[in-house]
């Protein structure tokens, strides 16, 4: 896992497209599979086509961008279908914008549901056919299909050779530390959302961050920080919203004031489009380092497996009923979510305050491998480099010997700090030291009861 890419192949059936027949235009969306079952997972009727048609081109927009650096076009979304919903996942190029469309299947006049997470291939002419999709039209949907004829017409085996980049990858885990702690700071209507996603300068890359204001049900963009305000770095990378309000019923703006990531959340009658924007322009969720916490906790070592066993494609995981089922505290029960959010087995809606369950198809399960601080902070252990010292009485204190140089690291239940150039520079922005780590993986027991990498 050293290398910075992994060699990944999707094989499609066929090609994603809007399908006319006499009686009604289909949006058929082809399945990945890594081997010849490909998943079928939804088919139905769209009730308001072209209000979905707006939320997929913004997914398809997103994850066809790089904000930052011109770079080629990255990876398919994933989708995860239960029997109440259908969310599609992905990055932009850069892994500086998640993106995810949730859509009711109540809306969709559903016919069949499936359970399971693929990836879906998005292709340029599936773009200009969404485009083109009318709000009176009859359009059937389907994710995936009962049979393929792939010798008739011009259908043919779709195959898409790339190269993962473990960023990406990373990115997955790292969003879901952050949606959590997000906290709704603004919800206005959608024609107040419509006038200020024209207002926004969305031509121009401006190098300080802008703040969003909210104004009782206005909502302004400044210049200067001010109480309650959201921050923003890089506005363009909202350049999606001003098309994709044009037939929203409100806009909710999430933030964690601590970190600066923001979420933007549009809201349609037949489901939602979150953007979710990492702190500044240069940095990508994948290098944050916020999961870190997560894994190196010891509260979801033992509870993790009985967690995992009851996870069966919800789209809300109840944390009470899990506990209850499991005979776990809601607090072991939500540090075994964390966990398993980390590795790419729940991912958190901040709209509903749940996890989901979904498995990506990608191998996470040793997602400490595609973590550096973590596996020295663990080598920092191995070595015998990590000492506890006499505390002040509110918290812990660790000697963690360096290359040449001896760190004096802080546990306090407030905050936790180290004496390292790597945290006076970070100040714990971009997750924890290696140093912190490996404090905490001493204080957690790790070091006494060899707890093996997860497999």
């Amino acid at each position: 896992m050293a290398a910075s890419a992994l060699e990944f192949t999707y094989r499609y059936p066929w090609a994603s497209a809007v399908v006319a027949t006499p009686q009604a235009r289909t949006l058929q969306l082809a399945t990945s599979s890594r081997g010849d079952e490909h998943p079928y997972f939804f088919h139905g009727r769209i009730e308001q086509p072209r209000s979905v048609a707006d939320m997929l081109l913004a997914l398809l927009d997103v994850v066809r961008t790089h904000y930052f650096l011109p770079r080629p076009p990255q990876m398919d979304p994933v989708v995860t279908s239960n029997d109440a919903m259908l969310r599609f996942e992905g990055f932009s190029g850069c892994c500086g914008v998640y993106v995810r469309v949730d859509l009711a299947t109540a809306g969709l006049a559903a016919e069949r549901h499936g359970r399971g997470t693929t990836n879906v291939d998005f292709n340029m002419p599936m773009r200009a056919a969404l485009m083109r999709l009318q709000e009176r039209e009859r359009v059937e949907f389907s994710v995936g299909r009962a049979a393929f004829a792939l010798s008739r017409g011009d259908e043919r085996v779709v195959e898409k050779k790339v190269r993962l980049p473990l960023r990406w990858l990373k990115g997955f885990s790292e969003v879901q530390a952050y949606l959590p702690r997000l906290v709704l700071r603004a919800e206005v209507d959608g024609g107040e959302a419509r006038r200020f996603a024209r207002s926004l300068p969305l031509t121009s890359v401006p190098r300080q961050p802008s703040f969003v204001i909210s104004s009782g049900a206005a909502l302004r963009l400044s210049q200067r920080p001010a109480e309650g305000a959201v921050a923003i770095s890089g506005v363009h990378r909202l350049r999606t919203l001003p098309g994709l309000v044009q037939r929203a019923e409100r806009l909710r703006i999430w933030s964690d004031a601590l970190s600066g990531v923001s979420a933007w959340e549009v809201v349609f009658a037949v489901g939602r489009v979150t953007l979710l924007v990492s702190p500044e322009t240069q940095r990508g969720f994948s290098g944050e380092g916020q999961v870190l916490s997560s894994l190196a906790s010891a509260a979801w070592q033992k509870a993790l497996p009985r967690v995992r066993a009851q996870l069966h494609w919800q789209n809300e995981i109840d944390v009470g009923e899990v506990a209850r089922a499991t005979e776990l505290t809601a607090g072991e029960v939500e540090a075994a979510l964390a966990a398993l959010g980390a590795r790419g087995l729940a991912g958190y809606d901040c709209s509903t305050g749940r996890y989901f369950h979904r498995e990506l198809p990608f191998d996470l399960e040793r997602v400490e491998a595609m973590q550096p601080r973590l596996l020295d902070a663990r080598q920092l252990l191995a070595d015998n480099r990590v000492r506890r010292l006499p505390g002040s009485g509110d918290g812990e204190d660790f000697a963690v010997d360096g290359s040449d140089v001896v760190h004096h690291v802080r546990l306090r239940a407030d905050s936790d700090r180290c004496s390292c150039p790597w945290f006076s520079k970070q100040q714990g922005e971009r997750g924890p030291c290696k140093h912190i780590l490996a404090a905490r993986l001493l204080r957690d027991g790790e070091a006494d009861t060899d707890v093996a990498a997860p497999a």
